[in-house]
């Protein structure tokens, strides 16, 4: 796969339950500054992230490694995000106002759709997560 269809973090092994995974601490590093998307990527938020990510390798707490997601799955998190409650919001106002709802009725309505978004996002949060996966290059 091309290196621009990768995104890369540098980090630290934490914990290693066995079971092909590893509890990795990411490194916010100095690429993130020229990253277009910085401004709503949580990695950008901190300094530090933890995530599960796989491996085939045999590692220990305090190994240096670098996690790698494909580019793919940073737009499907960003669409998931951001994206989605967004034209959750904006079809939820037209179609309160189209059926004649007032407009404070209708904003009201639109921000209870996309907390139902966010709650059916939340309950689903196990199987979306499966869906994301970060592997070890050592």
């Amino acid at each position: 796969m091309p290196q621009g269809e990768i995104i890369t973090h540098e980090g630290k092994v934490l914990r290693v339950p066995g079971n092909g995974t590893a509890e990795v601490e990411i490194l916010v590093s100095e690429g993130c500054a020229g990253c277009h998307a910085k401004s709503v990527c949580s990695a950008g938020k901190s300094d530090t992230k933890v995530i599960m990510a796989r491996s085939k390798s045999s590692l220990r707490p305090g190994d240096r490694v670098t996690v790698e997601m494909k580019l793919s799955q940073g737009f499907r998190a960003l669409a998931i995000g951001y994206i989605l409650p967004f034209v959750v919001l904006i079809a939820a106002f037209v179609v309160t106002m189209v059926a004649g709802a007032g407009e404070l009725l209708s904003a009201l309505l639109s921000f209870a759709a996309v907390g139902g978004y966010y709650l059916v996002i939340w309950l689903l949060r196990v199987r979306i997560g499966e869906k994301f996966e970060f592997n070890i290059k050592v």
